[in-house]
């Protein structure tokens, strides 16, 4: 039986999925993001507008699926009279046809002409909060610890997977690269040097340093690391973050709630802010919003209010005109010559 026969025949199953903030709204749309994001989801529930006949389904990820058996795809469409044709996983296996709607998914940005993109990131804390089903019986500060626990992949939070099920999916993600992405884990928060990554990897593995610096650019462009420039010192290392900041909690026993507390805070910001930055004294800098970002989980109100007059004109040189002090419980707000300093609880903050 034709392979396309047998998808045409077999659309993927309605599930019962949790509603994102993220829905497809154009004909042409191409989604990107994380691995385990939850893109498929949002696809097969936009698959649920249509009736069945009218929808070819294609997942490259299915190792029964080989881009040469489906050489005939767009004849295939036309004899069908296919409306919808998604192509999952896609990295340019064949041709794009020409269809009604098309939806493209993958973890990179595709960036084609005519699509719309749309990019699926990993749980935020204002989506766990709504996922939370006995967030009725909890206080605030009670979700953040769950939250904070099972990171944001929806596997973890709500799905039914452990540590165990995503050290494996993450295996088979990363295949022989995973020795390079356990060790960066360590890394978590602080900055990435390549030396010194290959340093970690050496008394192990033997790689070259140039194989470390592709797999780690990879992992960036599929949207599992983020690396963070320094704005104020050109060439300086970039600093590192995870899409998930539990991820080095699933690949390791090493503990350091100090950057994770900076990762779940840049995670929060790097779904709303493209240009992010740090400095040797701030966490996060966004000149777009003349805004700076501490993470500062337990110091007193009166020693934060202290640091930010030290800061004041280091925040001056650089356009700031607002600095965020995100916490773990302290609230307050001080001011100095034009200049605002506001201490907010991270689940406050992130809920705005």
């Amino acid at each position: 039986m034709d392979i396309l026969e047998i998808l045409y025949d077999n659309p993927p199953k309605t599930r019962g999925i949790l509603a994102r903030k993220y829905e497809i709204t154009a004909k042409k749309t191409a989604l990107f993001g994380p691995r385990f994001s939850g893109k498929s989801s949002i696809i097969v529930d936009y698959l649920n507008k249509f009736p069945r006949k009218e929808l070819l389904y294609i997942d490259f990820s299915d190792i029964r699926v080989e881009a040469d058996r489906i050489k005939q795809l767009q004849s295939f469409i036309d004899k069908n009279g296919v409306k919808v044709v998604v192509l999952e996983h896609f990295d340019f296996q064949c041709d794009i046809p020409k269809a009604e709607n098309i939806i493209l998914s993958s973890l990179k940005r595709l960036d084609i002409d005519g699509f719309d993109e749309l990019f699926v990131p990993l749980l935020d804390f204002e989506e766990f909060v709504s996922f939370s089903f006995d967030k009725k019986h909890q206080n605030i500060e009670s979700i953040f610890n769950l939250f904070e626990k099972s990171g944001t992949y929806p596997q973890m939070a709500f799905g039914g997977a452990d540590v165990k099920q995503m050290q494996t999916a993450l295996q088979t993600y990363a295949k022989n690269s995973f020795a390079i992405l356990k060790n960066i884990s360590l890394l978590q928060a602080q900055t990435l040097s390549i030396h010194r990554l290959y340093e970690l990897l050496k008394p192990n593995i033997k790689l070259s340093k140039d194989t470390i610096y592709a797999k780690t650019a990879q992992f960036e462009e599929e949207h599992l690391i983020y690396l963070v420039s320094r704005f104020d010192k050109h060439g300086a290392a970039k600093k590192l973050y995870f899409a998930d900041f539990s991820l080095k909690n699933i690949l390791t026993f090493e503990k350091d709630f100090i950057f994770k507390f900076q990762n779940i805070v840049f995670c929060e910001l790097v779904k709303k802010n493209r240009q992010i930055f740090y400095t040797q004294t701030l966490d996060f800098y966004l000149p777009k919003h003349s805004l700076g970002v501490l993470c500062v989980p337990f110091l007193q109100p009166q020693l934060i209010n202290r640091l930010f007059k030290k800061l004041s004109k280091e925040l001056k040189s650089l356009g700031i005109t607002s600095l965020q002090v995100i916490t773990l419980g302290n609230k307050g707000k001080y001011k100095d010559d034009g200049l605002t300093c506001e201490l907010v609880p991270f689940w406050e903050w992130a809920m705005r």
